[in-house]
């Protein structure tokens, strides 16, 4: 009967520590104050180089379509 009690106090022991070593013996994480910074915007040449281009091509259609009525003979 004494190896019984022995056992089950074993048992219990073992049973209400297991929950305390649960999180491991790692240190705990100390965390510093949080910086946000900012990344820079992203730079292309597209957005310089694309309108402009568009605007050359709208002057050029422009150009090619204009009508001269002097030219014609025969208006």
């Amino acid at each position: 009967m004494r190896a019984f009690r022995s056992f089950a106090l074993i048992a219990a022991l073992a049973g209400f520590s297991g929950p305390a070593l649960a999180g491991g013996f790692a240190a705990p994480m100390v965390e510093g104050p949080v910086v946000l910074v900012e990344p820079d915007a992203p730079r292309s040449t597209w957005g310089v180089i694309l309108p402009l281009a568009l605007l050359g091509g709208l002057i050029a259609l422009a150009v090619a379509n204009s009508s001269n009525d002097d030219d014609d003979p025969d208006a």
